[in-house]
């Protein structure tokens, strides 16, 4: 219940459909005083609220487990359901690489960097657009390739579910492509659509 503040406005909670899912499913609700020290959705939120005013919203965080993927479609169900109009946000880092993050299988340089670009992230990238929400954490997991593929198996499990058949790669990019760096992240912009 209530609302989510962000630097550009609050962002009302659906309360009907977030009532729905903790109903079903065993949630830690989370409150101002009483939350995960998390970015991912917090950075979202601004966006949603400058190109979506007056949206509400059910912001949930994920693990990379198969009961993620089992929320999303109920999450999509209800959203149906409900007669509400979806849109669906999975956030998701790339490839962490270097020794800031305690990952540097193919050492520093740029054998390391076109391994993430061209190996690592093509991977998972390629995953997220064939839209097979279980390959995309089974690959993370075994693989270091998405901080929160938790989240971006829902987003693919939840378009499928409202009518998605495809995924469409509109950007893919490292912190390395901005300032070179031994350690550094990968990124990508991915919609599913009909």
């Amino acid at each position: 219940d209530g609302k989510w503040d962000t630097p550009v406005g609050e962002l009302e909670i659906d309360s009907e459909l977030a009532g729905n899912l903790t109903a079903e499913f065993p949630f830690t609700v989370e409150t101002s005083s009483r939350y995960e020290q998390d970015n991912t959705i917090e950075l979202q939120l601004p966006f949603v609220k400058y190109f979506f005013p007056g949206v509400k919203i059910v912001p949930i965080g994920l693990p990379p487990t198969k009961s993620s993927i089992a929320i999303a479609v109920r999450s999509a169900e209800l959203c149906r359901e409900l007669g509400r109009k979806t849109l669906v946000l999975g956030s998701t880092d790339l490839t962490h690489y270097g020794y800031n993050y305690g990952f540097v299988p193919k050492g520093v340089g740029e054998d390391a960097v076109e391994w993430v670009k061209n190996e690592n992230d093509r991977r998972i990238v390629e995953l997220m657009v064939q839209m097979d929400e279980t390959a995309v954490i089974a690959e993370a997991l075994e693989n270091q390739n998405a901080c929160c593929s938790g989240a971006a198996a829902a987003a693919i499990a939840a378009s499928k579910t409202l009518g998605a058949q495809r995924g469409y790669k509109i950007l893919y990019a490292t912190s390395y492509d901005i300032r070179p760096d031994t350690s550094f992240v990968g990124y990508a912009g991915i919609i599913f659509h009909p």
